[in-house]
């Protein structure tokens, strides 16, 4: 399995998304996870918590898609971890995918922003047909921001997956650790898994 995860915006939570779906991967196979990001978060994360049970590589390159075949031999599962903004390097994760996850964060400002990240996706779907979800992140559960955010994406024509992230601080504190409870990550990859392009 091959995911990107992508979101134009910052601060929606993509290495930490990155970081707890790989961890979840690799309980069914040896793992990779491509850091995209010039300073390199999921990276130093890495650094930090040398006993991440899979392998983590910076590669902030606009050609993933033309690498990945080499990169990930020996790999049952490829997690890519994608900056804000950067358009090219985001359209080659894109690219070197089968399943694209968006973490969004449940404001109106986060799904303004989110048309530019879709935009890119529809450019890429004629050359890699994905299979496209949301993921709510940050949420408060049970606020009004969260079931207008959802009804929003829905009339959006989006696939948003029912599991949630809550907002935590085991998650916020995470990084240089080795997540040990994996608890809604799992539940969300088994939706993603289930998800067809």
């Amino acid at each position: 399995m091959r995911i990107t995860l992508v979101d134009l915006k910052g601060g929606t939570g993509k290495t930490t998304s990155a970081v707890y779906l790989a961890c979840a991967l690799s309980q069914t196979g040896r793992t990779l996870l491509i850091d995209m990001e010039a300073y390199g978060s999921a990276l130093s994360w890495s650094e930090a918590a040398p006993d991440l049970p899979f392998t983590t590589i910076q590669m902030p390159v606009k050609d993933l898609h033309k690498r990945i075949n080499d990169l990930a031999t020996g790999y049952v599962h490829v997690v890519i971890d994608t900056p804000a903004i950067v358009r090219p390097i985001a359209r080659t994760a894109l690219l070197s995918a089968e399943h694209a996850v968006i973490p969004i964060s449940p404001s109106l400002l986060d799904i303004d922003r989110l048309n530019e990240t879709l935009g890119l996706i529809d450019e890429v779907e004629h050359v890699n047909d994905l299979a496209t979800s949301i993921l709510l992140t940050r949420v408060r559960r049970g606020t009004k921001s969260v079931k207008a955010t959802r009804e929003a994406l829905t009339e959006m024509g989006l696939r948003v997956l029912e599991t949630e992230i809550p907002l935590l601080e085991s998650y916020a504190g995470a990084a240089g650790t080795r997540p040990t409870d994996l608890a809604e990550y799992s539940e969300a990859l088994e939706e993603v898994r289930k998800v067809k392009a």
